[in-house]
């Protein structure tokens, strides 16, 4: 037996498409919109955790080069003084040796500052993004504190 198209089934199609177009409008719209903005959170951490990891790069290459040369300009310190017996040359050995290992510990305090600086930058801005994504799906003003050992442990510092 064929199928009879009559009023019931013409309403049937219409309640249907309708139905579809709520579906569409209540739910797929608003999940759609909100993978897209954490696609987005997620492609913003990951290019700052790029950028830190280079400035963290270039601050290790900078500091391994500042001791390289400091390395051999009290070697060359060392050799100078070495070829001259007098009082006077190993006064300025000792002096150079000083101010070499005043300026290594110096860049030193410097890099670890400028580490430290980066790490806490990082930090918060974590704790800004998390405390926004929070707020974006409670649709609430939520202020999250998120303490130094969890950020830690997921940024293996």
């Amino acid at each position: 037996m064929l199928m009879q198209i009559d009023g019931t089934f013409v309403f049937v199609v219409i309640s249907f498409l309708i139905f579809l177009f709520i579906i569409k409008a209540i739910l797929f719209n608003p999940i759609t919109t909100v993978i897209e903005k954490r696609n987005e959170f997620y492609d913003k951490n990951s290019n700052t955790e790029k950028s830190s990891k280079e400035k963290a790069q270039k601050l290790i290459e900078e500091k391994e080069q500042t001791i390289k040369n400091a390395r051999a300009k009290a070697a060359e310190i060392i050799k100078t003084a070495s070829d001259s017996e007098s009082k006077k040359g190993e006064e300025e050995i000792k002096e150079e040796k000083t101010k070499a290992n005043d300026e290594l510990i110096k860049n030193q305090e410097a890099l670890e500052k400028t580490s430290s600086e980066i790490k806490s930058e990082i930090k918060s801005e974590i704790s800004t993004y998390v405390s926004d994504i929070i707020s974006k799906i409670l649709k609430e003003d939520i202020k999250v504190e998120l303490n130094d050992e969890k950020i830690n442990k997921h940024l293996h510092i």
